[in-house]
């Protein structure tokens, strides 16, 4: 499970809220105005192929998922007090993208619509009977390569495999609601830090691949030969638009893979510059003047370097670089 692994010096990621629904129109380019989310999201997942034409498992599931919905509610508002309210949103694929459901939605556009809401996510919960499916395995993999805590509910033990994930995957087994409802409250409790750090950390991460990505898609964009260049890594085409759509789908990418297409496209994989001295001490000062933490001042670092800022060497330019940030 290997993450790429970024260009320069990273941190992790920052994040959403609210009821969470597919977000069909994610942007094409890399850009910083979907970011910073203040609010963690959940993906709250379950086996869906087939399920509409067992109406007895469709509605057991149906149960499962809103005794999850309730939990968590609880857990993180409706149960405290509003000083120690930490809501969180939820993105849930039986609710949207359920065959028989979701309006004919085609494959690769559910595979999209899930995976950018698992990037976006800070937890995974996996709601299941005895049975479990292919999709699922697939998003217990994306977290695990996000750095995504997981928690497995079901009928029965999960797999070995899935336990023996070199990850923070809980396996609970429950029959009933009251003990799944438990499950998830106790899980919450135990990964609160991570999962409401998880949306700075992606930020972060975000931040670290922004300008590989943005050259990456600059220069396959470019190419007049993308067929033969894909071949070449063993992808059609359409792997290299959904490897380079976003900093989140470059992160999750194998690293030798991301190191095989810039070989291929004659994109340096080193940082495009870094700061002089007058620049460094600008940054220094306004880091000072504004009260940022490190963890901001290194964001900031990193933003100005990757998006080709001028007049660095000004403490003035960096602040008002950190007002336009803060505004996106």
């Amino acid at each position: 499970m290997n993450m790429a692994q970024p260009p320069s010096g990273s941190a992790e990621p920052n994040g959403p809220v609210g009821r969470e629904s597919n977000r069909e129109g994610r942007p094409t380019t890399p850009d910083l105005e979907s970011r910073p989310r203040s609010i963690p999201q959940l993906y709250i997942a379950c086996p869906l192929t087939g399920l509409d034409s067992d109406k007895g498992r469709l509605e057991e599931t149906s149960h499962r998922i809103e005794t999850v919905k309730r939990a968590v509610e609880e857990a993180t508002v409706t149960d405290r007090i509003e000083a120690e309210q930490w809501p969180v949103s939820m993105h849930i694929p039986f609710e949207n993208t359920r065959p028989g459901s979701d309006g004919g939605l085609s494959p690769s556009t559910v595979y999209d619509l899930n995976l950018d809401a698992l990037l976006a996510s800070d937890g995974l919960i996996v709601v299941t009977d005895q049975y479990c499916s292919a999709g699922i395995g697939q998003e217990i993999e994306w977290a695990a390569r996000a750095g995504t805590p997981v928690l497995y509910l079901s009928r029965v033990a999960a797999s070995r495999q899935i336990l023996g994930t070199p990850h923070n995957v809980a396996g609970r087994t429950c029959d009933d609601a009251v003990t799944m409802a438990a499950h998830v409250r106790n899980w919450l409790s135990a990964n609160r830090s991570q999962i409401q750090s998880g949306p700075t950390r992606r930020d972060d991460r975000a931040l670290a691949y922004l300008d590989l990505t943005t050259r990456l898609r600059a220069a396959w964009e470019q190419s007049t030969n993308r067929s033969p260049l894909a071949a070449q890594l063993n992808l059609p085409p359409s792997g290299i638009d959904s490897i380079i759509r976003s900093p989140e789908r470059v992160a999750l990418t194998p690293w030798w893979t991301i190191c095989g297409l810039a070989v291929l496209l004659s994109v340096s994989l080193e940082a495009r510059r870094g700061l002089s001295f007058a620049e460094s001490r600008a940054w220094v000062r306004a880091a000072e003047d504004g009260s940022w933490d490190a963890r901001t001042a290194e964001r900031m670092r990193i933003y100005a370097a990757t998006t080709g800022a001028t007049s660095l060497e000004r403490p003035a330019t960096w602040i008002s670089l950190h007002s336009s940030a803060s505004d996106a």
